[in-house]
Order: structure tokens, then C-alpha cells, then sequence
């Protein structure tokens, strides 16, 4: 027997059939039906088959029927139980995949249906897509409640999923995720709520790493339309411990978003930064990392996607040995519009230190808008026992590769004794102070458009050709030039603490560069200045301790030393040449391998000599800053 029918069936305005084939005979029946319409899905090239002499009409059972189907190009096949009374319009189906992984009950009589998964493999489902994907599997187990007459499905308990891995491309990669899935979807209304809680298993997109193991997160979508085109997504991702995320956008048809709308909660920063930052920190270079307090960042779109952010931060705390920065009890809010005037901002904090430098309570009213920033009035930044005042600080163009900053501000006087002391260098008396010039930023090269002046050491000290580069990034630079007139030399000899020079100190570093908090490259020499009113004089101990640094002798007997403290001195004068970690010393009447560093005068008259041109730098600052002086 065969029959061959071409028709379309309407059901109703969703259900619709066509291109109907119908054959049998004593080993089995089957059917074709090219297309089945559900709305503006659909079902193609379905092959029914039942095997024994069993009648179609008008009362259909088979047991262990086999069908295939295509949906979207993916062909499914499955075994099917039926039973069809065609006059009473009463059935029943039971529908499972070859495997009894999924298995789909429904009934004529029961408004709505179940679909079971026992550890359904959701690899199955996509082997035909493996050219767009590397890969995706995983193992599901619960129950679906289907309403096919409104085309709807959800779930009473969670669905269990496990070993779930999915690999889109190398910046996105899910290993072993385990958890729970409840769903809520209506196919007629176009509506889906989704309900995910992860509880295991690892992340990777792009930069960003996640071990759900230790970072456990509940995903809550909710997606509606009003036309059947445009749709509404409301999105929450949250952690008990540390994170709540929100989210409010618009999709198209062509799924671009639209007038995005995203809060982010982080109330404990440090268990954040443990699980998810620090992966990102990394990265970057600011690896280990310490964090604890909050922040909350609400990013909205008004013109342009996320063209305005507001950050507010409460009882916050960060700290990164590497790159020396610290803040303690940063509180306020950061409001920021891309093209617009924004809020004005209003930041304090306890403690604030860049580049090693601590700045103590103090707080800064601003405003950033667009890529201008403006500081708002005069501030007084206290550090140590003086302070830094900005008098009026702007920087335009922010977000450009040439940064232009207009600044009016001076150092008031701040001890050396506590910043030499805080930088772990020699400890020096006297203070600093002094005005800063106006910058310019291009790239990561902050330069400084005109002379640093400071007053140092009881002298005058100006940096011209100032340049910071990565300032707070690995591996900063700094290169200057350096010149000073009429140091203290007794303050800065009491620093190393080798016995008193006095007598006044001039002297240019031409060429300086420093790398990594390192010196790596300068041109330097350094004298002294006759100046009325002020001894030149050296004592017994420097002369020792300065002879004891290698290659240099003080010319002068014993017998000598022992009756006398101190001596007279005509002029100091030693140079340095460094490159390649090698610096070529010179000083008064270089001649061969000799050069003299301390020039005497008067009864007893001494001389220091160095008899080394060459020396290793690090060697030599090593041994003039760490000697033992005191022994």
C-alpha cells in the first residue's frame, strides 16, 4: 500500500503542515511530512516509521516507532510510543531520545506535558555545529513542564546540570561547570526568565578568570518584548559574599543593545579582588594587590552607550607594594559625563600615597567632564610636617595621546630628614620647598614644561628637562637635568654619616636618568665653593671612611691624624661618567689613572687621591651607603 498526499493542514493561525507521505505494508507503516509551521518556527523532513502490520486510521498504536526530524538544520532522531483515536481526537505520545536521555510525554487530554532529562548529554544536540564552536557538552537531570497548545515550558525544581564545558574561541572558555537551572519560557508571548546558580567549575573571558568553586554565582535573566522585535533584558549576577550586579538594556532584532543601564555592588572588596580582580590586576601589572571597604560603580547611557559613569567608594583601601600606592579610607563619589557637564565630584581619604610619597587626611573637590578635568579652588595636600598646594590644576584632552595640564602650585616646606628617611635613603636635614611648572602628558611621558625650582639644603636647586615615564607602571623612568648651587655641606655629610665636610656645595647631574627607582645614566660633577663666612674644612674620620671606600687614599702621616681633628681644605671637586652600570670617576688634576678629590690647604695640608678611573656603580653606592661609618 501506498498513498502520496500534497497538502497543507491549518490547525489553527500557529499549527500548519505540509507535503504529506503515507506508506504500509505487513512489515511496517511510515510517514513523511515535509514541513510542520509553529508560529514562525518550524519542523522539516520528518520520517515517521513504525514497524508490524498496525492500522493508521481511524486508531493508531505503535510501540518503538522511530522519527527524525530537522530543526534549523540540526536532524534529531528519537523513539516514539503513540496511541491516536483520530474520531474521539484523543492521543497519547511518549517521546525519547535513542539514548532515554530525554524523554517527552504528552496526552490530549492533559492541557500540558513533561519532559524528562537523565543525564541528557547536550552535546547531541549540536554536532552539527562543531565548525563554529571547539566545543560543548555537559550532562543535565530534571524535569521540564511543557504547555505545547501556548507553547510554553518551565521548570518546577531546578534542573541539575554537570561536567558542562563550552569553548567559543580562546578568550572564552567554560570548564566543568556544575549547578542548578530553573526556566520559565512562552514561546507565544516571547518571554524567558532563566535562574542559574553555579557552584563549581572554571571560567576564562579574555582576561578575566572565575573558580565558581571558590566564587559561587546566581545569574537572573528576564527577557520580554513588546512587538516581537525590540526586547527588554533585566540582568542580575550576584555573589553573598561580595557582588551585586544589575543590569537593564534594550535588544534589537539583529541583538545590538541599546540605552544599557549596569550597577555594580562590590561590599567586600577584598573577597572580590581575591576571586575576580586579581586575575585582571595581574595582568596589568599590579599583581598582589590588597583591597578591602566597597564601591559601587552605576554606569548609564544617555546619548551614546555608557556615556555617563558615577563611582562611589565607602571606607575603601587599597595597597600595592610594587608600584607604591596606597589609599586608606577613600570615601566619596566620582561622577563622570562623556558629552556633557557632569555632577561635581568629592573625594576624601586618611592616607593617599603615589610613588612612595604619603599624603596625609586631607580631601579634593573636582570636576571631570567629557576629557577635562578641573580641580575646584585652592587645595592644600599635607605631607609629612609641610604640603603641596595646588592653586589651580586643569588637564585637557585626557583621553588623547598628548595630554595638556595647566598648573599653578608650590611645595611648602617639607623636612628632608622625613622623606629621605620614608624613601629609605640617607637621612638629610634641612627642608624643601619651592614652585612646580605647568605639564604636558603624551603617551605615558608626563614632561614638565619649564624649571622645578626648590630650595634645598640651605641652597638652590633647579631640574630642567623633567620627564616621568610610567610613573606608576612597571618599570618607571625618570630623566632630568640637575643643577644646584651652595648646598650645606655639613648638612649632607651628616647624612652618610662619615665624619663632617663643611663648606658650601655646587655642582650639575646633566643627563640623569633613573630606571626602576634605579640610576642607570648620568653625567655629574659636584665642588666647592668658596664662600665668605664659611669654613672648608674635613674631618679626621671623613678622610678615613672616604679612603676606606677603595681605590682612594688620604695623603697624609699618621702622626698627623693623631694630633688633629679636622683639617683645611682648598677645594673638593669628583665627577662621573656612568654607562652601563660602569662609572668613570674623575676630580682635580686628572692625570693616568690619578685624580684628586680633596685639594688641602694650611698646616697640616692634606690631599685625598683615587688611583681607580673605573669602578662598578652599584659596587660603589653600595659600599657609601651601607658602610659601617660608626665602626
Amino acid at each position: 500500500m501506498l498513498l502520496i498526499c500534497s497538502l497543507s493542514v491549518h490547525a489553527d493561525e500557529r499549527w500548519n503542515f505540509s507535503g504529506l507521505t503515507i506508506n504500509g505494508d505487513d512489515s511496517g507503516v511510515g510517514m513523511k511530512i515535509d514541513r510542520i509551521s509553529i508560529g514562525d518556527n518550524a519542523v522539516s523532513h520528518l520520517n515517521y516509521s513504525c514497524p508490524g502490520a498496525v492500522k493508521l486510521y481511524p486508531m493508531h498504536t505503535c510501540d518503538n516507532a522511530f522519527i527524525e526530524f530537522t530543526v534549523n538544520q540540526q536532524v534529531y532522531e528519537a523513539i516514539l510510543d503513540t496511541k491516536l483515536n483520530v474520531i474521539d481526537k484523543q492521543w497519547v505520545v511518549k517521546l525519547s531520545s535513542t539514548n532515554q536521555q530525554l524523554i517527552l510525554n504528552l496526552a490530549s487530554e492533559q492541557p500540558t506535558g513533561a519532559v524528562q532529562l537523565k543525564g541528557f548529554e547536550i552535546q547531541n544536540l549540536f554536532k552539527d555545529h562543531q565548525n563554529s564552536l571547539k566545543s560543548i557538552n555537559g550532562i543535565f537531570d530534571g524535569n521540564l513542564v511543557t504547555d505545547f497548545q501556548n507553547l510554553s515550558a518551565k521548570t518546577n525544581l531546578p534542573i541539575t546540570f554537570s561536567q558542562f564545558n563550552y569553548e567559543y574561541s580562546d578568550d572564552l572558555i567554560v570548564a566543568d561547570l556544575s549547578g542548578e537551572l530553573q526556566v520559565n519560557f512562552n514561546l507565544a508571548n516571547q518571554t524567558l526568565n532563566l535562574d542559574i546558580n553555579m557552584t563549581a567549575g572554571e571560567m576564562l573571558l579574555d582576561e578575566l578568570y572565575v573558580n565558581f568553586a571558590n566564587y559561587p554565582v546566581s545569574i537572573k535573566l528576564e527577557l520580554t518584548t513588546n512587538d516581537g522585535v525590540n526586547y527588554q533584558a533585566n540582568l542580575s549576577i550576584a555573589n553573598k559574599q561580595s557582588l551585586q550586579l544589575n543590569a537593564r538594556l534594550n535588544i534589537d532584532d539583529s541583538f545590538n543593545w541599546v540605552l544599557p543601564m549596569v550597577s555594580i555592588d562590590v561590599f567586600d572588596s577584598h573577597h572580590f579582588n581575591q576571586n575576580i580582580l586579581s586575575s585582571v590586576l595581574g595582568i596589568y601589572g599590579f599583581g598582589k594587590t590588597e583591597m578591602s571597604g566597597g564601591f559601587k560603580l552605576m554606569i548609564k547611557s544617555a546619548v551614546m552607550p555608557f556615556d555617563f559613569w558615577k563611582i562611589q567608594f565607602n571606607d575603601y583601601y587599597v595597597l600595592n607594594n610594587n608600584r607604591k600606592i596606597q589609599i586608606d579610607a577613600l570615601d566619596g563619589v566620582v561622577n563622570w559625563h562623556r558629552n556633557g557637564l557632569a555632577e561635581n565630584s568629592l573625594i576624601n581619604w586618611d592616607t593617599l600615597v603615589l610613588a612612595g610619597m604619603p599624603i596625609s587626611q586631607a580631601a579634593m573637590a573636582f570636576n571631570f567632564s567629557e576629557d577635562h578635568f578641573k580641580l575646584l579652588d585652592s587645595h592644600d595636600f599635607p605631607i609629612f610636617d609641610g604640603s603641596i598646594q595646588l592653586n589651580e590644576l586643569t588637564v585637557d584632552s585626557m583621553f588623547s595621546s598628548s595630554v595638556g595640564m595647566s598648573l599653578n602650585a608650590k611645595v611648602l616646606p617639607i623636612s628632608l630628614k622625613q622623606i629621605t628617611e620614608k624613601l629609605g635613603w640617607p637621612v638629610m636635614a634641612g627642608t624643601i620647598s619651592g614652585d612646580i611648572p605647568g605639564m604636558v602628558k603624551t603617551g605615558s611621558v608626563i614632561e614638565f614644561l619649564g624649571a622645578l625650582k626648590l630650595s634645598v639644603l640651605e641652597g638652590e636647586m633647579l631640574i630642567e628637562n623633567l620627564s616621568l615615564e610610567r610613573l606608576f607602571g612597571v618599570a618607571p623612568v625618570i630623566a632630568a637635568d640637575v643643577s644646584f648651587e651652595l648646598f650645606n655641606l655639613s648638612l649632607l655629610t651628616e647624612a652618610f654619616g662619615f665624619g663632617e665636610i663643611t663648606g658650601r656645595l655646587s655642582g650639575v647631574i646633566n643627563q640623569l636618568r633613573i630606571t626602576n627607582w634605579k640610576t642607570d645614566r648620568l653625567d655629574a660633577q659636584v665642588y666647592t665653593v668658596k664662600t665668605k663666612g664659611v669654613k672648608q674644612t674635613i674631618s679626621q674620620r671623613a678622610i678615613e671612611n672616604i679612603s676606606s671606600l677603595g681605590g682612594i687614599k688620604g695623603a697624609i702621616s699618621k702622626t698627623f691624624l693623631r694630633f688633629f681633628d679636622d683639617f683645611s681644605y682648598q677645594k673638593i671637586k669628583l665627577s662621573c661618567k656612568l654607562h652601563n652600570s660602569v662609572c668613570l670617576i674623575g676630580g682635580l688634576k686628572n692625570q693616568n689613572n690619578q685624580f684628586v678629590i680633596v685639594e688641602g690647604g694650611g698646616i697640616p695640608k692634606i690631599n685625598i687621591v683615587g688611583y681607580i678611573r673605573t669602578i662598578n656603580w652599584e659596587e660603589f653606592m653600595d659600599r657609601l651607603l651601607n658602610a659601617n661609618y660608626n665602626n
